[in-house]
């Protein structure tokens, strides 16, 4: 434990940090950086922190968060009942601290469902009198992102249910490991990158802005909630039997256990057969069975209370380390990444694993020819556990960090309270690279057409040395680029100049300053206004906002103090970016739209559905995925659907994609 309050309060904001970004890159992005066990673990700490130190406990926590932030240009569902995260454990002693917490709540002994924990993605299922309405992610846990139309080509989903009822089911969709093994093998004879685990593949399947994409995924599901069960139905086990009866493809693994030596013989009993199934799993689920008892146990703010995950520990193979590689991250971190003799490894060939940090490998002790062992906790991604000592070889020298930067040779320095070793160089190529990509990305400035491949492009030629360089480009620099014709330099010089005129906050978040998400982008621009008042803002008056921690306020604040950044904003500026709130508040003046909750429904011709969704919630509309009596406008373009025949049956007023952008551009012209 820390020796004193601040201690304690710089550890939880490095640990906030740090998982923050982890959970980003899992999530949002479908893309992990670590292993389950290493977030579980850090995650593990902010927890005991936070119950020691309850004066440094925020809303901003990730400890009080399910999920990630919903990024996606998928149309947003609220759900009704919250999609909650389940609490993790990684032993039997563990289990039976559950199973007493249990007892000691309820009053006598419980029977348990338990589960097969599948390495999926959450998923809600919604039906109206029998025929599938909506599917849903899990997103954040109170909103999601509606996936129904990729979930249609879903096979084991149905459509119609035998029964005219309304309802919710919840589960998990997934890919088999044979599925998975195809499309990866697929991506990498394309030159694309691979899926580093199954959940993630899954993911970003579900996640596809084009159906036929996720067709050809080969997704399958396991359902086993039912949020509003019907009378007679008292017990989780009796619910997925009724569940399967329906048409509902669920796990025929699952197991009514009676007390903890059952459950404890049926893990080793899966531990064993883990790898011979036809998809990936990462543990067991242990579930009150009785569903009165459940409702009396509840939850807490993210999990509930008769619920754990049993997570497997991981499996372990040796093999010798032949290269240690340094990469340059888009904030300076260099990462050094042992490069090792293949060997199989829960299914898949692995030859490269993260060593995270200079203090890691320091740690660990990694050399080059040691043979060490490499373990997948999850089935997620492959990292070295320990050095087998014992085969060490006899000329083995201690592995020197560089201390040179491997992109631009410059000193690499350890900052304070940091454990990362970091290039501080503003104009290295890497650092430079990665973020012109982000402030280029569809998240950010939206600048179609400029992806990694073009970027490295416009650096290696020297065209661009920092991100306000890509608003000076001209045809003559464009032409310079590889298989870049007359068609593509007006198209990406259209789309850098359409860029000049997003709101502030995209500009914000596009700087890529440390641990400023595009959420808090927006809530800083919302309230100040400008550029100039948010460069100037102190950590008091921004951590004054809603949900804007101290990490964020400092980091900010830091960024905007440096010389650089002043000439990047003055040179921004100059170049004709905008710099204002473009967004509503709540002193706005009235529109049409203003307070009216809207639907979007059919093939958009002028704008993409999100760009469309950013400039009414812009006016102060919700913008929702489904038609109901609350909807207050749906707005359509071409084939569209069910959506524009309930709003008719419903008199809810409608207006063509032309009408309402007239009516937008009303609001514009206001301005």
């Amino acid at each position: 434990m820390a020796e004193s309050l601040e201690e304690a309060k710089q550890e939880v904001r490095q640990l906030r940090a740090q998982l923050d970004q982890w959970a980003k890159a899992y999530y949002e992005q479908d893309a992990p950086v670590v292993e389950d066990h290493v977030y579980d673990e850090k995650y593990a700490r902010l927890l005991e922190l936070e119950a020691a130190y309850p004066e440094l406990k925020s809303a901003d926590s990730i400890t009080q968060r399910v999920g990630g932030e919903v990024s996606s240009d998928l149309p947003k569902v609220e759900h009704p009942v919250p999609m909650l995260s389940m609490g993790d454990v990684f032993s039997k002693e563990e289990l039976a601290e559950f199973d007493q917490r249990v007892q000691k709540t309820i009053g006598h002994p419980v029977a348990y469902n338990v589960e097969l924990k599948i390495d999926g993605l959450s998923l809600s299922l919604e039906y109206e009198e029998g025929r599938l309405k909506r599917a849903s992610t899990r997103g954040n846990g109170q909103v999601g992102e509606d996936v129904t139309k990729n979930v249609k080509y879903i096979k084991d989903v149905p459509q119609k249910l035998p029964e005219a009822i309304t309802t919710e089911v919840r589960g998990e969709c997934y890919m088999g490991k044979e599925a998975f093994a195809k499309l990866n093998q697929e991506r990498d004879e394309a030159g694309e990158s691979i899926f580093a685990n199954p959940r993630n593949a899954a993911a970003g399947s579900l996640r596809q802005l084009d159906p036929k994409v996720t067709k050809k995924r080969q997704l399958s599901t396991f359902i086993y909630t039912w949020i509003n069960p019907p009378a007679g139905i008292d017990s989780q086990h009796q619910a997925i039997e009724e569940m399967a009866k329906l048409g509902f493809h669920t796990n025929e693994n699952g197991r009514r256990l009676e007390n903890l030596a059952a459950v404890y013989d049926y893990i080793d009993e899966f531990t064993k057969k883990r790898d011979g199934l036809p998809y990936g799993i990462d543990g067991i689920v242990l579930k009150v069975d009785d569903l009165a008892l459940q409702a009396d146990l509840g939850n807490t703010v993210k999990v509930p209370r008769w619920e754990i995950a049993y997570k497997f520990p991981p499996e372990e193979e040796e093999t010798v380390v032949r290269e240690i590689e340094w990469t340059v991250g888009r904030t300076g971190v260099v990462t050094p990444t042992a490069v090792m003799d293949p060997v199989q490894l829960a299914g898949t060939t692995v030859a490269r694993a993260s060593l995270h940090n200079p203090d890691l490998l320091a740690k660990l002790d990694v050399r080059l020819g040691d043979t060490v062992k490499l373990h997948k906790a999850g089935d997620i991604i492959p990292e070295i556990s320990e050095v087998v000592l014992s085969k060490r070889p006899e000329d083995s020298a201690a592995y020197e960090v560089p201390t040179k930067c491997p992109s631009c040779g410059e000193d690499l320095v350890h900052l304070d309270e940091e454990v990362a070793l970091r290039c501080i160089n503003p104009s290295c190529p890497a650092q430079v690279e990665e973020g012109i990509t982000h402030f280029a990305s569809r998240q950010a400035m939206n600048i179609a057409g400029l992806g990694p491949k073009i970027v490295k492009q416009l650096i290696d030629k020297d065209l661009v040395h920092n991100v306000a360089d890509l608003y000076y480009l001209t045809a003559d620099d464009l032409s310079q680029l590889d298989h870049f014709k007359e068609k593509s330099i007006n198209n990406l010089l259209a789309a850098i100049n359409q860029s000049r005129k997003n709101s502030v906050e995209l500009v914000l978040f596009g700087l890529g300053i440390d641990n400023v998400g595009g959420k808090a982008a927006q809530l800083i621009a919302r309230k100040f206004k400008n550029m100039s008042k948010i460069a100037s803002a102190s950590v008091q008056e921004l951590t004054a906002i809603d949900t804007i921690g101290m990490t964020i306020a400092e980091s900010l604040t830091a960024y905007f103090q440096q010389e650089e950044a002043k000439k990047l904003l003055a040179r921004l500026e100059e170049a004709g970016v905008n710099m204002d709130y473009l967004g509503e508040d709540g002193e706005a003046a009235d529109n049409f739209f203003k307070g009216k909750t809207v639907v979007l429904t059919g093939k958009l011709a002028h704008y993409s559905r999100a760009e469309f969704t950013k400039k009414l919630q812009a006016l102060g509309a919700k913008v929702t995925g489904s038609v109901s009596k609350k909807t207050d406008c749906l707005v359509y373009g071409e084939d569209a659907g069910s959506k524009l025949a309930k709003a008719e049956a419903l008199d809810i007023p409608r207006l063509t994609e032309a009408e309402a952008i007239s009516k937008i551009e009303e609001k514009d012209t206001e301005k």
